[in-house]
């Protein structure tokens, strides 16, 4: 289990995730139509919710475009997807002008090279797992979870743990819904 520093927790209001690699296994299966298939982690997908509940706006952030991506937002109430994107950084400071706050209120998680600018600019920069070497050498922190099999639920917890705020919200979230 990783840890974040209270501090860097506290500032945190944004989570933007990577998809292929991040949310999903870094593996595309391809139907013989050309239909595209991911796998996401449910436990993953509760963490974004306490993330949500806990006050923490998550956004999807990715150089590929898939309508996979587009209904996962939809099931877990994620307003923020930007698809077909490769200035990464640019992007997140697009949206961090709109939102009135700076990019240490910024965390990040990432796997492959595109995801390095992003990683070494925010307030707290996440490697998965697996990501390649070159983008966990610039990480502040690095998973031990795998992209797709519970990175984001390690990264989630971690942040609210460091606030002082995982227990409470993982029970408020379950008295409510």
């Amino acid at each position: 289990m990783i840890t974040v520093d209270p501090a860097v927790a506290a500032q945190i209001r944004l989570l933007v995730l990577d998809v292929d690699g991040v949310l999903s296994t870094s593996h595309l299966i391809l139907g013989r139509d050309g239909e595209e298939l991911k796998q996401f982690s449910v436990h993953d997908g509760i963490a974004i919710k306490f993330a949500q509940h806990a006050g923490i706006e998550v956004a999807f952030l990715s150089a590929r475009t898939s309508e996979i991506v587009d209904h996962r937002a939809r099931m877990l109430d994620v307003r923020e997807v930007r698809q077909g994107e490769h200035d990464k950084l640019g992007w997140i400071d697009r949206l961090l002008g709109e939102r009135g706050f700076g990019r240490d209120a910024v965390a990040y998680v990432g796997d492959d090279l595109v995801d390095m600018a992003p990683i070494e600019a925010v307030g707290l920069g996440v490697a998965v797992g697996d990501a390649c070497d070159d983008v966990k050498a610039v990480a502040d922190l690095v998973a031990t979870e795998n992209g797709g099999h519970g990175a984001i639920r390690e990264v989630v917890e971690a942040i609210l743990r460091a606030r002082g705020e995982w227990e409470s919200t993982v029970r408020d979230y379950i008295e409510t819904h």
